[in-house]
């Protein structure tokens, strides 16, 4: 008997086997492969996905906390242009500026706390090519000529913060006779703590400079009053730290800068208000108003700064409450930078009455515990 190979006789290995072939073949390695089986690949597949769910919240997590530093940074940078314009002029920055013409139409610039804020956040240069003599809007788009309403469109980075996912910019479409289309204006996060008061009837206050024209009722919580709700006063003036022509000195803010809201987030998209049950759009924009607030345009205020109120709708809070104050896509609150230039969350959650009076720059109302 002539055996093709030693394999004839039983002579194995495992997983491998030597054969030998006395016709010129010679010894050849032969191997044997396992591959997994269906339940094994889904019992693998099935522990990936575990470890998947189990990092993923952790990513997203550290992704949130990188971004909510970045914006905290934002809010600092802000401040600290803040507490420098203070050191030039004697007083902060105000909300936006506004002459009192008599023709209310041409009242001008209406240019915010965020264009003034420019030089001190090493933008400089932007700040200088606005032509402060006239109008936010005033141009006319695509003419080859670099005018104000071109320069609305430019985005500042610092005043954008990574958690919104905001555009960069946004069409505005013109109403008639109180300003033109905008094709594009630079979107902001961050808006300026105005008053405790409603935004579209109060955004044009102060009047006049010195405050004698054009009160109007506001209702506030009184701590001292025994009623349940807040009762009606009448302002000449805002009793925030950023407003029209606010130009407020920190010697002023008597319930102290560690007390008071200064400039805090907003981000740019739809929110459900809990005042109605609707929803609504909210947004801001860096560089002014596209027309005087004085003329029919109060509500545009609202776009530069906070308001604790938005119309009849007392009970919508401050905080992710409504569309004119501040809100942001941060977990459970907002960051707000205070006037003495340090950064505070606050949540949702706070009591409504504290927020108010973090507001007011001078009510006596001062919380050790923050």
């Amino acid at each position: 008997m002539k055996p093709n190979c030693l394999l004839a006789y039983g002579f194995r290995r495992k997983k491998s086997s030597l054969a030998y072939c006395p016709y010129g073949l010679g010894m050849q390695l032969t191997r044997r492969y396992r591959g997994f089986t269906l339940v094994e690949l889904l019992v693998v597949i099935a522990i990936i996905g575990v470890l998947v769910a189990l990092l993923l919240p952790a990513v997203q997590a550290a992704r949130e906390a990188a971004r909510r530093s970045q914006c905290s940074n934002n809010l600092k940078q802000i401040g600290i242009g803040f507490q420098a314009f203070h050191s030039a002029h004697g007083h902060f920055a105000p909300g936006w500026t506004e002459d009192n013409r008599d023709d209310r139409e041409d009242r001008g610039p209406n240019l915010s706390w965020g264009f003034h804020l420019l030089p001190y956040i090493e933008q400089s240069p932007l700040y200088d090519q606005f032509d402060q003599n006239a109008q936010a809007a005033s141009g006319t788009p695509g003419d080859n000529v670099i005018e104000n309403i071109d320069l609305l469109g430019t985005s500042v980075e610092t005043y954008r913060c990574p958690t919104a996912l905001s555009p960069y910019t946004e069409s505005i479409a013109g109403q008639g006779a109180f300003f033109p289309d905008i094709p594009e204006y630079g979107v902001s996060n961050y808006v300026g703590s105005a008053s405790s008061c409603e935004v579209c009837q109060t955004g044009y206050l102060p009047d006049l400079n010195n405050g004698l024209e054009g009160s109007q009722p506001c209702f506030e919580t009184n701590p001292n009053s025994p009623l349940p709700f807040p009762i009606a006063v009448t302002r000449v003036r805002h009793n925030g730290v950023v407003f029209r022509n606010s130009y407020t000195a920190i010697k002023r803010i008597t319930d102290g800068s560690t007390n008071t809201f200064l400039v805090g987030e907003r981000f740019f998209g739809e929110l459900l208000d809990p005042g109605t049950g609707d929803t609504f759009f909210t947004q801001a924009f860096w560089a002014g108003i596209p027309g005087p607030s004085s003329n029919q345009l109060a509500c545009f205020a609202g776009h530069l700064t906070a308001f604790v109120k938005y119309r009849e709708q007392i009970k919508a809070p401050m905080i992710n409450g409504h569309i004119y104050g501040f809100n942001s896509y941060h977990p459970g609150g907002v960051q707000i930078v205070l006037c003495d230039g340090s950064v505070r969350f606050f949540s949702e959650d706070a009591d409504n009455e504290l927020i108010e009076y973090m507001v007011r720059l001078d009510d006596a109302q001062v919380f050790e515990s923050l």
